[in-house]
């Protein structure tokens, strides 16, 4: 009969003692869990990260800071910058709409852009223009497409500053 105890005790203590040391049942379930614990995590923190790694290609330019009075509706869109050049003036205003460029001095280009625009103007789209300039960008180039613009038909043209 004491046999018998200390056999069923010792099974007993043999059943306890998997259950709480490393090898047992709970600790195998969380060691088969961690794995795809760390796969979740990694995946959470890429997909936060994700939007600052993507860089967009382009030029970078900084446009001057000025308190946003009337909000702007969705319109045609320009932008001028300024470039260095090898010419005697050193730096030469461009601008930028329909994905071409033209020159900011060049009589013949600006021609070529008021047309562009009036084209634009005539497939329907609003008689308004975005135009984001440079801060470096000279004011006379900026009012000389200004008013190419409203030669070409803009009813309004508006200027937007750098979003932060």
């Amino acid at each position: 009969m004491i046999s018998e105890r200390r056999e069923s005790w010792s099974r007993q203590i043999r059943k306890h003692r998997n259950i709480y040391r490393f090898g047992g049942v709970w600790a195998q379930t969380l060691l088969a869990a961690v794995p795809w614990i760390n796969a979740l995590v990694l995946t959470v923190m890429l997909l936060a990260v994700h939007g600052q790694l993507a860089v967009t290609p382009g030029v970078a330019f900084d446009l001057p800071r000025a308190p946003l009075r009337e909000g702007a509706r969705r319109s045609l869109t320009a932008l001028m910058i300024v470039v260095a050049r090898d010419t005697p003036g050193g730096e030469e205003s461009l601008i930028f709409f329909d994905d071409d460029r033209y020159a900011s001095q060049d009589e013949e280009q600006m021609a070529m852009l008021s047309e562009r625009l009036k084209n634009r103007m005539a497939l329907g789209r609003s008689r308004e223009l975005l135009l984001l300039a440079d801060k470096r960008v000279p004011h006379g180039d900026v009012m000389r497409f200004v008013n190419v613009a409203r030669e070409a038909g803009m009813r309004q043209v508006n200027v937007a500053e750098k979003p932060e």
